[in-house]
């Protein structure tokens, strides 16, 4: 097709009939409609009409064609530059604009360029006139496109002015306040974060139903998981057509420079892109707190976005997203590798307002909000509040601590094998297992990365490649793996039970190069495969809660609310801290997690009515939930319930 416009417009400009009309052209100008003519099968080209202006025999400067489609439609108007000056200089202004071509022949631009170029042009030719010596063809053919360009976009010029001096523009003229590689700002709605690019291009596009929009492509730095550096904004943005004027700062995305607070915008972006930068090396942990985004395809498999709230540890790993997902439609494609450690302000300012990654507490994948990242609080004291023997804690305190110091360079008979830790915790739900679990992670400031078996599955290939999966994100993650209720890998084999047998032999292969810190969680230490005996590092069995550990859990729990509330927390009755009341909580027959529900419903409960909390608002709790009551005789408002 470029072929065959290019020969039409040489047979036009230079050749027969056309020739004795180009010779002596009205203006250095062409003007043409351009359609496809479907009975002849080829592209033809009418001379435009236009008003005369005065005859000079010079060569054609430029040649502009009006494309209609086959309706007759105007779809856009290009502009072939015939001057090899002109067009060195439009290269030369337009040398980091992308989507025009001014290295073909003849180079092709959008009439809109011209707009857009207006001033650089004016100060082009205001410099051509003082050089010396004096360039007469750059002066004439400047001279001649400038004044091309003011009449041709005369009205467009006077009415935008009016429009911006109102802070207004209409749908037909967006294009217009739209120039190639201004700072353009939009709202990101799914993270609720505002979003600074730098604008592309723009082109209306029409749906079935004849409405219209404008699709507009942005630049962004971002990091794809691959590479980082200049990306495409992979979320589509558009405004839809509107009648009339319209305020600039009510549509969906807009030239920064019409935000009444484009200053303050900026300067949170170049502080979000600098900790965006940063992120960059490998995986980082990291706290989260506020509102997230994944996407799943609907039943045309169409992506769909969708948000969902986040709070708690999280890692940043836009390589692991993009291996647990490559099919997700807002991860971008870095194009041109950049230095993350010498971006620019104006690179800073682009970089994305999401960070990819994992979150810990609801286990899920997604973009989240860079601005609400903060570092990790790590409690270093988390061993002190485990109900666990003394020495028992030492010992276990003193493994873990070990192997995260790396620098133990003994390694088993067969390289690779023997370098993890791998732990088993038996006991009765809420006797802690969980909570050093939770303490081993803080101590050697490592996510914690939870997984139950339900999350494996029971049919052995999948088991196979999910664990897989598992271990090695923990590795990468350099989490510690906690693997709860993991009695159905922990099982006695059988002679006829060939798919346990299966999922046992795939656990043990699995468990023997991992280099990590496992934590498997079980009720049933007694049926075990002695198999697996043999690879468990650290075997801790937890018993039933008496009074003096129940104590100790209640105890703990008031200290902390303590040491909150002196820090500016909703305060507390001296009941309390009393030692009648601590003894009296402790004598209820309630496990560990059921402690810290209770005090968790008191304390929301407490807030709630403005109170500073107290042993009654414990007490309403506990009898509410009956835990330690016999299930045989539950008392529901002073009724005996048998």
């Amino acid at each position: 097709m470029t072929n065959i416009i290019t020969d039409a417009l040489t047979k036009a400009a230079d050749d027969g009939d056309a020739a004795k009309v180009e010779q002596k052209p009205r203006s250095r100008i062409s003007r043409y409609d351009q359609y496809f003519n479907v009975r002849e099968g080829r592209v033809v080209l009418v001379k435009s009409l236009k008003p005369d202006v005065k005859k000079h025999g010079r060569k054609v400067l430029a040649v502009v064609r009006r494309i209609t489609d086959e309706k007759g439609f105007l779809t856009k108007t290009e502009v072939d530059i015939k001057s090899d000056v002109l067009a060195r200089v439009m290269e030369e202004i337009n040398a980091d604009v992308e989507g025009i071509s001014l290295r073909t022949k003849p180079p092709v631009v959008p009439l809109e360029m011209f707009y857009h170029t207006m001033a650089a042009l004016q100060s082009k030719l205001d410099h051509a006139r003082q050089n010396s010596p004096v360039d007469s063809d750059l002066i004439d053919d400047l001279t001649e496109i400038t004044k091309f360009a003011e009449e041709e976009f005369a009205t467009t010029s006077a009415n935008l002015k009016r429009l911006t001096e109102a802070g207004e523009c209409t749908f037909e003229l967006l294009w217009a306040i739209f120039t190639p590689n201004t700072l353009v700002y939009r709202h990101h709605e799914y993270v609720e974060e505002d979003q600074i690019l730098k604008f592309r291009s723009m082109r209306i596009v029409t749906m079935v139903d004849k409405s219209r929009y404008w699709k507009i492509d942005c630049h962004i730095v971002a990091n794809d998981g691959n590479k980082f550096g200049l990306a495409y904004e992979p979320f589509l943005m558009y405004i839809d057509e509107f009648v009339g004027a319209r305020a600039i700062k009510d549509l969906n995305i807009f030239p920064l420079k019409y935000h009444p607070d484009a200053a303050k915008l900026r300067a949170d972006a170049l502080r979000r892109g600098r900790q965006f930068a940063s992120l960059f090396e490998k995986p980082v942990v990291v706290e989260t707190d506020g509102p997230a985004m994944f996407e799943k395809r609907d039943v045309r498999h169409i992506p769909r976005q969708y948000k969902f709230f986040s709070r708690g540890r999280m890692i940043v790993d836009p390589k692991g997203f993009r291996a647990s997902n490559p099919n997700i439609a807002f991860i971008p494609t870095v194009h041109m590798k950049l230095d993350p450690d010498g971006l620019s302000e104006e690179q800073l300012v682009i970089c994305p307002p999401i960070a990819l990654g994992f979150c810990f507490s609801n286990r899920k994948w997604g973009g989240f909000p860079v601005s609400r990242l903060s570092p990790v609080n790590w409690n270093s004291d988390a061993f002190r509040d485990l109900v666990m023997d003394s020495r028992t804690k030492t010992f276990f305190h003193s493994m873990v601590k070990q192997h995260s110091s790396e620098d133990d360079d003994f390694d088993d008979i067969i390289a690779g094998k023997g370098k993890g830790i791998v732990c088993l915790f038996s006991g009765p739900p809420g006797s802690g297992k969980t909570l050093t679990a939770e303490a081993v992670a803080e101590i050697t400031r490592r996510p914690l990365y939870s997984v139950s078996a339900g999350d494996l599955g029971v049919v052995p290939d999948a088991v196979d490649e999910k664990l897989s999966k598992i271990l090695e994100q923990s590795h990468r993650w350099n989490a510690v793996l906690l693997l709860d209720e993991a009695d159905v890998f922990l099982e006695q084999r059988q002679p006829k039970d060939v798919t346990r047998n299966a999922l046992v032999s795939i656990f043990l292969r699995q468990l023997e190069y991992y280099q990590g810190i496992l934590i498997m969680t079980t009720n049933r230490i007694g049926q075990i495969d002695t198999a697996f005996r043999s690879r468990i590092h650290v075997s801790i069995s937890y018993p039933e809660l008496d009074e003096k550990a129940r104590r100790h859990i209640w105890s703990m729990f008031i200290r902390r609310y303590r040491e909150a509330t002196q820090k500016g927390g909703g305060g507390y009755a001296s009941d309390l801290v009393s030692e009648e009341a601590i003894s009296r909580l402790a004598r209820e027959k309630v496990n560990g997690r059921q402690i810290k529900n209770t005090f968790n419903c008191a304390r929301i409960f407490a807030k709630e009515l403005g109170e500073p909390l107290s042993m009654g608002h414990i007490d309403q709790v506990l009898g509410i939930n009956n835990w330690g009551s016999d299930p045989e005789e539950v008392v529901v408002n002073g009724v005996k319930d048998n």
